[in-house]
């Protein structure tokens, strides 16, 4: 088989969906090996006729072993030895033999980027800047689990359009959302669990995602009970921020939700959202480390932002829209209903907030 060719099998439709019957071990023990079947199958000779430096032999070995030490976590995980498992993980990313570090897909963000975040809230007030970000360290029992991290340690999420932390936050009401617009004013280096867009040409691009691509998969399945304590869809992910966590070099990962469908996860649009991980321990306030990374706007709620307009509906010319809508062209929040983002009250938002000025956040 041709890389280009295996390239669109359908294992790489995301996110994954166990049925009910399906227990997760199986399920993506499986998955993984059939994609190693797939990785076999591989034609002899080098991986791409543009890339003679990289044997389809070496692809092979190096697949394999990450391959094993991805199921060897799980195993690990589940027979009670969480500490053993994160040293999979760490074999995965760092060894002397096959290290996938030189390889992984990787998003490096310049300055002057926009991310956003939200929280809810039933007053008529708005939340101050130092209370959207990441759950401050002296509230840390509040900090439950959640894909990328483990109860008790803060993150910093973010979302690159206000409609990915909409859809994160399952769609609550447009009248409790109040928003923040962060602005990187410092280079942020991740590790990218993101497909390709559709029209990629790049072929380093298609392979780094091809080498990352197990772990993708791991960090890629939908969850299937929400409301169990124990979520073993989130071990590798959990796993992956705290090796990130340790490493002085990255800065978190870049990741699509599972709260969207296939159609949409694969689609190229900025439906991405970012884990930060805090890189201090403190007994209160927040990581001055990731503080030092962002500006941030006033926060904005959209119930008072319509209270104090009354409601006009202002006219925009089409460079306006075009600010929000190449992040989103065609936005399907309504089934078989497409329009442009800007169309949308969330668009709406998004577009003021990129707009207004930025300020430190720092005090």
């Amino acid at each position: 088989m041709e890389f280009e060719q295996l390239l669109r099998d359908k294992i790489f439709k995301l996110p994954l969906r166990q049925t009910s019957n399906e227990d997760f071990k199986s399920f993506i023990i499986t998955k993984l090996k059939y994609f190693l079947e797939l990785v076999n199958s591989l034609d002899q000779g080098p991986i791409h006729p543009d890339k003679h430096h990289i044997s389809t032999e070496f692809v092979k070995e190096t697949q394999t072993s990450i391959i094993e030490s991805l199921i060897a976590c799980i195993e690990d995980y589940y027979n009670g030895n969480p500490y053993k498992a994160y040293e999979h993980i760490n074999n995965v990313l760092r060894n002397n033999v096959k290290d996938l570090y030189a390889i992984v897909k990787q998003k490096v963000y310049d300055l002057n980027e926009s991310f956003f975040r939200i929280r809810l809230s039933d007053k008529n007030y708005s939340y101050k800047k130092n209370e959207m970000f990441h759950i401050p360290f002296e509230l840390r029992n509040k900090v439950t689990t959640q894909r990328f991290s483990i109860p008790g340690f803060p993150s910093l999420y973010l979302g690159r359009t206000i409609y990915i932390c909409w859809e994160e936050l399952n769609r609550p009401s447009i009248d409790k959302i109040q928003a923040i617009r962060y602005k990187n004013i410092k280079r942020i280096n991740l590790i990218d669990l993101t497909p390709p867009a559709k029209d990629c040409n790049d072929l380093d691009e298609k392979y780094r995602f091809f080498m990352t691509f197990p772990l993708i998969m791991c960090c890629s399945v939908k969850v299937k009970d929400a409301y169990d304590p124990f979520k073993p869809e989130y071990i590798i992910p959990q796993l992956l921020l705290q090796w990130i966590r340790n490493n002085d070099d990255l800065d978190g990962i870049q990741y699509k939700s599972t709260h969207i469908n296939t159609d949409v996860f694969n689609e190229n649009t900025e439906l991405i959202n970012i884990v930060m991980p805090v890189k201090s321990n403190l007994n209160n306030g927040v990581c001055k480390n990731l503080v030092n990374y962002f500006e941030g706007t006033d926060v904005i709620s959209w119930n008072l932002y319509q209270f104090a307009t009354g409601g006009q509906i202002f006219i925009y010319n089409d460079k306006d829209a075009e600010i929000v809508n190449k992040k989103i062209p065609n936005l399907e929040i309504i089934e078989g209903k497409k329009y442009p983002y800007f169309y949308s009250t969330l668009g709406k938002l998004e577009y003021y907030l990129e707009i207004i000025d930025t300020s430190p956040l720092a005090e």
